[in-house]
């Protein structure tokens, strides 16, 4: 492996875990029948007794059930007609106005559902954290976020070989001893903002804005001096930013479309030393044709510019433009469980073709949300995860191989479970393991990852 690989493997660059939550109300009925089946019984009911509100509620419960949640929201407003209804209706029309988007209608449910002196308990609770949350998205300027702070176990962090011999020149050899895979434990601290300014225009414009940072430091890294083949996890700080125009092309005909072009910038300092800079441009496409499923794309294109460091040699080769594709479908498979598959594309043009190459990966997650068997009326949420990523090198690296070009298959699988203390604190465990079966053993490697944050969210 050349020095340049070595170090650019070594950062074992990062990044954030994305974290979702689940609100679901909806009551379980004869889940054995297909739920189509279940919303024609419910309504033919409806039709022999209208004047029956609590069918109407039963068959607001089917309707919420298959996803529709207009149907639902007109539905459970007929039960409203009786006016000793339980104020908790309130609640869950509110809820269902919240997850179509509709924050003002969602605040008005939630706001007379409080003023019931009926509602009490847990069912008070959700509406009170629900109606802050609405009403912090009903204002113009609004401002989001999460404060991660974690610890990290990692079984080879710098992803070296875990091959006895390696390739010199197309000439195999013991691996040296100072260059095997060796463990290390990691602090690190996480700040995700995001801020959305409501243009107030008929296209629901805004301007979307969003910032990271993210720091870690290795148990065994220390100091800031750089040296020609060191071999420890670099101390790493990343900074992102992104800003843009968010708005819906076709607020009428396609009001679940959603565009935004944006220009973005990072930069990672490795080891108190400039590592990597970005700037680029990118675009994000959201469309969601039903209320439990979203589909978006991103495509983006960066210039990346590395430093000239002692320990990184012929830095300026790495120099080039990064282009990428992201699409993704997440669809709520039944009450409080999401499934999502995503595909990338890289494409990174360097200025030698052996650093250049094409990738493509394949994610799959699972995330389900439950009652919480500790705290009553808290919910847990745990994720699983696997995924594949194919990596093609455009040319052979002769200082490696001369006559094999690069080729990686890599794949991961992994666990999270977030356990919510309160509205704002909680704690995430995750464990992920990775593994790479490189057609040239340099580049064959596995790690496992545990760890643990706190995380804050507002």
């Amino acid at each position: 492996m050349s020095h340049l690989s070595k170090r650019f493997l070594r950062l074992g660059l990062g990044g954030f875990m994305g974290l979702a939550a689940c609100v679901g109300a909806s009551a379980q009925t004869g889940a054995a029948e297909p739920l189509d089946r279940q919303s024609d019984e419910a309504f033919r009911q409806v039709l022999q007794k209208p004047q029956d509100l609590g069918l109407w509620s039963a068959y607001a419960q089917t309707l919420v059930k298959e996803g529709n949640y207009e149907g639902g929201i007109a539905a459970l407003e007929r039960s409203l007609l009786n006016p000793d209804a339980d104020p908790y209706v309130r609640v869950e029309i509110g809820l269902l106005y919240f997850r179509l988007g509709s924050y003002a209608a969602a605040e008005s449910m939630l706001r007379a559902a409080l003023q019931d002196k009926r509602l009490q308990g847990d069912q008070r609770k959700l509406a009170l954290a629900l109606a802050a949350e609405v009403s912090k998205r009903n204002q113009r300027s609004q401002l989001s976020g999460s404060v991660v702070f974690g610890l990290r176990h990692q079984s080879n962090p710098t992803y070296r070989t875990d091959s006895a011999q390696v390739l010199s020149a197309g000439v195999l050899g013991l691996l040296a001893n100072d260059q095997k895979p060796d463990a290390d434990t990691d602090v690190n601290l996480g700040l995700r903002l995001q801020h959305l300014y409501d243009l107030d225009l008929q296209n629901s414009a805004s301007i979307v804005s969003s910032l990271g940072a993210y720091l870690v430091n290795y148990r065994s890294s220390s100091g800031s001096q750089l040296r020609l083949g060191a071999n420890k996890p670099y101390d790493l700080q990343v900074l992102d930013v992104s800003t843009g125009l968010q708005f819906k092309p076709l607020p009428v005909s396609l009001s679940g479309l959603t565009l935004r072009p944006h220009i973005l910038l990072s930069n990672v300092v490795a080891q108190n030393h400039q590592y990597l800079s970005n700037q680029g441009v990118g675009l994000d496409l959201a469309w969601r044709p039903n209320e439990r499923t979203l589909i978006d794309f991103t495509i983006d294109h960066q210039r990346r510019n590395f430093a000239n460091r002692i320990d990184v040699t012929n830095a300026d080769l790495l120099d080039g433009h990064l282009y990428g594709f992201r699409s993704r479908i997440s669809h709520e498979v039944g009450t409080g469980q999401v499934l999502t598959g995503e595909y990338a594309l890289k494409r990174n043009k360097t200025q030698r073709a052996f650093y250049s190459y094409d990738s493509h990966e394949l994610r799959a997650t699972y995330a389900m949300s439950y009652a919480s068997p500790l705290a009553r009326g808290g919910y847990w949420t745990t994720s699983f995860w696997l995924g594949a990523l194919s990596r093609s090198y455009e040319a052979t690296d002769a200082s490696v191989s001369p006559t094999e070009t690069r080729q990686d298959r890599e794949w991961r699988a992994g666990i999270s479970h977030l356990v919510p203390l309160s509205p704002t604190w909680s704690l995430l465990f995750s464990a992920e393991h990775a593994r790479n079966q490189a057609n040239l053993p340099n580049f064959r490697y596995k790690n496992t990852t545990l760890s643990g944050a706190v995380v804050l969210g507002f």
